[in-house]
């Protein structure tokens, strides 16, 4: 018997003391005892069938995938370019031309389990840079490109990011000039901010970029060069035999990171590349074979944001590796904390007390991982949104804003949950093979990547205010800051119909308060006359507002994929449990939520008082809650199993 599995005995011995926990009587008649199963929770969260998903989590016991912590960084890429290699003998991922099927999703949540290089250095070829062809580019493009992807045996990067640009890709400074003479594209660096930076796997293992640049074509009247805006090719960086970069093309180094060591990320400068013609992603537009500019659209922006379309599917795939990566962190510490003692007696020899026990404990774990559980149904509830946008194109835009909002909150949630965690195994949350710290280090990143948080919050309330009108939503004329005063059950601050109804009010309060800000700046700069500021420039102004607002918005969007499928599936009600203590500690502590006082002081001392009691009954169903994620030993760091054997003087 291995010493993780003699730990999972020696768990199920001290839930015994979680029954006699010093819970306050009072509190806990507020909310009658619940006893949740693991195996309901696991199929509410993972289906039935799971077969895909153990197949995967057996497969990273390969010793290939064991865990390196002291690796020099380019042995990293190096070990993370064998892992890739060999998920992909495997048949992980369907063809370019076939569909996803059920077993592929489940394979590919499974691998977000494990860590964020090797899920980056597949985000970097296989979504954007594969994506972006199969997206975007002409079938001959397919057919000569994305075969040798798929077999991971010619590598690609996603070259948009630019020194002097990263959260404004419509700034980007690299060039594309149509060349009528020579019939192709003339790429070129013309500054030192234009330089492509933080290209991910473009130092060592890229072959093929997809290479982002701003198009010129001549005027065929005037022979005066015409701006098109941003436009991708795919562009050979690299002889795939040598591997040294083709003329006209530099390749350097970022330097070291503070994290992500074994992902490979370069700088690329190009100086005059030609470019063939029909290598122009040009399912949007691009040179004919007169030498005309030509495109399906007529508006700009509505060309822009098709062609950057895979940049919401890389979204997709951090929302849901970070809800997985949080599991990893939570389920790591709160075994730690269920087996851990310190403190509660004064007399030598006698058993401390479990640290899980401590009221103060439960307050800074069991909250992530409620929001932990609302987390991995908001991002099933965006993958479904996906799928319909892909087929509605009147979808497109809900998808674009609910993949930016869940992004940038399950990015933060993330964090948050890894340095709670850390702090709450003290030392222990330091060691390289608790994992926690080092994950840490390895995810900060995904705060910035695929869109800065704060500038995707930003395009969330310019792209939703507009939907927030009284024309549109006549509630708005008459709606008061108020949402409760007095005269309200326990049972109904509880349920789930009042906590939906309270988030939806705050969103439709922080529209309220921004379009009212918006329309004032308006009027007074049409009574000063002169140039009316645009939104995006009215947003900025009145920042805040549009924080809140859009911060509203993300909160509504996760708890109501939470409140459907606890109301929607049969065994729903086993997370009415996760839902309260989600809600109720979002109602309790969120800044926006408070500052606008839409309780009363007696409605929210009620709230507060209800939050311990469900603390209370979370504590005594943190095993099945916890369980139930079903992250698998070989996963989690040792801090989760037997910690003391872990650290005797003859463990490996």
């Amino acid at each position: 018997m291995s010493s993780l599995s003699s730990a999972q005995l020696r768990l199920q011995a001290i839930s015994g003391h979680l029954n006699s926990s010093s819970g306050s009587p009072a509190l806990s008649a507020l909310i009658p005892a619940v006893k949740l199963d693991q195996n309901i929770l696991s199929v509410l969260l993972d289906g039935e069938d799971q077969t895909w998903r153990k197949w995967t989590f057996d497969l990273l016991k390969d010793p290939l995938f064991a865990f390196q912590y002291d690796l020099h960084r380019n042995d990293a890429v190096i070990l993370n370019q064998k892992r890739h290699e060999k998920l992909t003998a495997m048949n992980v991922r369907p063809k370019w031309n076939e569909p996803m099927l059920p077993k592929h999703y489940a394979i590919q949540d499974a691998l977000t389990y494990y860590d964020n290089a090797l899920g980056t250095m597949a985000g970097a070829h296989f979504v954007l840079y594969s994506g972006a062809i199969r997206e975007l580019g002409s079938e001959e493009l397919k057919l000569k490109y994305l075969p040798a992807a798929d077999s991971f045996k010619v590598r690609g990067c996603f070259a948009l990011t630019e020194l002097g640009h990263g959260s404004n890709p419509r700034g980007i400074e690299t060039e594309a000039r149509w060349d009528p003479r020579e019939k192709c594209y003339i790429l070129h660096t013309p500054t030192t901010t234009a330089q492509k930076y933080w290209i991910g796997a473009a130092l060592m293992t890229a072959v093929n970029a997809i290479v982002w640049a701003q198009l010129y074509v001549p005027n065929p009247e005037t022979s005066e060069y015409e701006h098109y805006g941003i436009h991708a090719f795919v562009v050979q960086l690299r002889d795939p035999k040598t591997f040294e970069p083709l003329p006209g093309i530099t390749i350097r180094d970022c330097g070291t990171k503070s994290g992500l060591s074994a992902m490979d990320n370069g700088r690329i400068w190009f100086d005059h590349v030609k470019v063939a013609r029909d290598h122009c992603l040009n399912k949007y537009g691009g040179v004919n074979e007169q030498g005309l500019y030509e495109s399906v659209f007529t508006d700009k922006d509505a060309r822009f944001g098709g062609q950057l379309v895979n940049l919401s599917e890389g979204r997709v795939g951090i929302a849901n590796a970070t809800r997985n990566l949080a599991k990893v962190a939570l389920t790591t510490s709160i075994r730690y904390s269920l087996s851990r003692r310190q403190f509660g007696t004064r007399n030598l020899g006698e058993p401390e007390q479990l640290i899980m026990n401590y009221n103060l404990h439960q307050r800074r774990l069991y909250p992530l991982l409620a929001t932990t559980y609302a987390h991995h149904f908001s991002s099933l509830r965006l993958l479904e949104l996906k799928k319909v946008a892909k087929d509605n194109p009147k979808k497109t835009k809900e998808f674009h804003m609910a993949s930016a909002l869940t992004k940038a909150f399950h990015s933060w949630h993330l964090l948050d949950t890894l340095q709670t965690c850390r702090e709450a195994c003290g030392g222990q949350g330091m060691k390289s093979s608790n994992r926690i710290g080092n994950m840490k280090a390895d995810v900060d990143v995904m705060t910035t990547y695929e869109g800065d948080n704060h500038v995707l919050m930003i395009t969330v309330a310019k792209g939703s205010i507009g939907d927030y009108t009284p024309k549109k939503m006549p509630a708005l004329a008459s709606l008061k800051n108020t949402f409760q005063v007095g005269n309200v059950s326990d049972s109904t601050i509880l349920s789930a119909e009042w906590q939906l109804a309270f988030f939806e009010h705050h969103v439709l309060c922080a529209s309220q308060r921004l379009q009212a800000a918006l329309s004032a700046s308006r009027q007074e700069q049409n009574a000063r006359g002169g140039e009316i500021e645009s939104l995006d420039q009215l947003l900025d102004r009145h920042a805040a507002l549009s924080q809140e607002f859009s911060r509203a918005l993300a909160e509504h969007w996760i708890l109501k994929a939470l409140v459907e499928k606890e109301t929607s599936d049969p065994n729903g009600a086993s997370l009415t449990l996760v839902r309260q203590m989600h809600a109720l500690w979002k109602i309790e502590n969120d800044p926006y939520m408070l500052r606008r006082r839409y309780l009363d002081v007696e409605v929210q001392e009620r709230v507060s008082n209800l939050v311990s009691a469900v603390l209370q009954r979370v504590h005594e169903n943190v095993n099945a809650l916890v369980d139930a994620w079903t992250v698998p030993d070989h996963l989690l760091g040792t801090i989760a199993g037997d910690w003391v054997r872990a650290n005797e003087p003859d463990a490996q």
